[in-house]
């Protein structure tokens, strides 16, 4: 996600997606776009294996005493 998505593109993204939204709707779409962007940049492109939550659960720590 380098460059910037039009609201056209945001449009038809919608459309695909099966939204039929009014104006106002499709408006705070195109201003909550940027966040979504922000958030998604966010999330690691490559992290490590054992940061797998599978990896780094540990059923003894929830097993019952006694």
């Amino acid at each position: 996600m380098t460059e910037e998505t039009t609201p056209e593109e945001i449009r038809i993204l919608a459309r695909q997606a099966g939204l039929d939204l009014p104006e106002d709707y499709l408006q705070e779409l195109l201003l909550a776009w940027r966040h979504v962007r922000a958030m998604a940049a966010r999330i690691p492109k490559d992290p490590p294996m054992a940061a797998e939550p599978a990896h780094v659960f540990l059923p003894a720590t929830f097993a019952r005493e006694g």
